[in-house]
């Protein structure tokens, strides 16, 4: 295995006892040093290549604080960032990546997508899944395990069988409300998949070439976001700083009395909701999810006009925001200028073992069949009845002659 290190950005190359490739590792410095800066909460997911020899690049990447997407690691996920605490890792339902991430991250919460689920569930459950769709996701959305069960209780009714299909998988590894971290918004992998549309065009290219590639557009990613945070005006981050606003808005009609110091009750029409600031608490259950004010939490540090900002993850700030893109991804100087390892100039590669199969390779993934788009129904335009024209039709009135 070849190991090398510069400044700070870790690259691994590793191959098999007869010299050819199995893998190929990049985590840039800039990547590692913006991770201590998000929450953590790691998306995970894969892509086959659709070069000469077959192969899957795995990306893993998080949100800063204004919702863009940070790119950790591409290629082989390992050890590299460590293991941080309130950590979870997010994918689709792949046995390979759970099993991966499972042998590097053992004690880690390995959460589902929650839309990877639903696709599982309507195809599952086909015959009801339309009206099981919205219950579906309130049901994974909810923020206590009253309104889950409330959820769950609908769902029953429609379909039985999905309740115990759930239990199955796990509540903890896609319900919020049951969740052993602070999963908070990252309820699915659409940033992974977001990523894996980026470099679609890029996957028919030699696996350097990739990697290249790779660096380049984190690189063009990195500098874009850290002007993007240079030029944000507000307290925090613009995806938790809307989410902000909109809570303080929705507190406008609530009545407060206070009970302590501390702990307040909130009315919302005929439903009671108790706050208590020192712990950051509201039986709502989003303040400590969150780790935001609610709309319950803004009621009273309006009555108490007390500042907000206290009650905001640091993660939220703006000045952790400038702390994540505070290192660049610098250029690549070109190879014939690089200073480069004798050893690695030495070291001869061969390429993967299988390769790919013959014709063109598929640009589009395979789809599940409750993806695809249902084929137009069609009727005959001389009798009404569906399946057939009217050129076959054998219902066309007889002439009487």
């Amino acid at each position: 295995m070849l190991e090398h290190t510069n400044p700070g950005t870790v690259t691994k190359l590793h191959k098999s006892e007869d010299g050819c490739f199995l893998y190929a590792y990049v985590s840039l410095y800039a990547s590692i040093k913006g991770w201590e800066h998000c929450r953590p909460i790691m998306v995970v997911d894969g892509s086959f290549l659709k070069a000469t020899y077959k192969g899957t690049i795995l990306t893993a990447c998080t949100q800063d604080i204004a919702g863009k997407i940070l790119p950790l690691a591409y290629a082989i996920i390992n050890g590299t960032f460590g293991v941080r605490e309130w950590m979870c890792i997010v994918s689709d339902r792949s046995e390979s990546i759970f099993n991966a991430t499972k042998a590097v991250y053992p004690d880690v919460p390995h959460c589902i997508c929650i839309f990877h689920l639903w696709q599982n569930v309507k195809r599952t459950f086909k015959k009801h899944h339309k009206q099981l769709k919205d219950i579906f996701f309130a049901l994974a959305r909810a923020y206590t395990i009253e309104k889950f069960d409330y959820h769950m209780t609908e769902m029953c009714k429609i379909d039985p069988r999905v309740q115990p299909y759930l239990f199955e998988i796990g509540y903890e590894r896609w319900s919020r409300a049951y969740s052993k971290v602070k999963r908070s918004m990252v309820m699915t992998s659409n940033i992974a998949e977001s990523i894996n549309a980026a470099n679609k065009d890029a996957r028919e290219l030699p696996v350097m070439r990739l990697l290249e590639y790779m660096t380049n557009l984190l690189q063009q990613w990195n500098n874009k976001n850290r002007k993007s945070a240079m030029e944000t005006s507000t307290e925090l981050g613009e995806k938790y700083d809307k989410l902000f606003r909109e809570n303080l808005i929705a507190s406008e009609q609530m009545t407060v009395r206070p009970a302590t110091k501390q702990s307040y009750t909130v009315l919302e029409g005929v439903r009671r909701n108790i706050v208590c600031l020192e712990e950051g608490t509201c039986n709502c259950g989003k303040f400590q999810m969150d780790e935001l004010p609610c709309l319950h939490a803004w009621a009273v540090l309006k009555n108490q006009q007390l500042k907000p900002g206290q009650y905001c993850s640091f993660y939220y700030k703006k000045d952790n925001l400038l702390r994540t893109y505070e290192f660049p991804v610098n250029p690549m100087p070109y190879e014939s200028l690089s200073v480069i390892l004798t050893e690695v100039l030495e070291d001869v590669v061969l390429p993967l073992k299988g390769r790919r199969n013959a014709g063109r390779p598929r640009k589009e993934r395979l789809k599940p069949a409750s993806e695809k788009e249902s084929k137009r129904a069609f009727s005959c335009s001389l009798c009404g009845q569906s399946g057939h024209n009217r050129k076959i039709c054998r219902n066309r009135p007889k002439i009487n002659s």
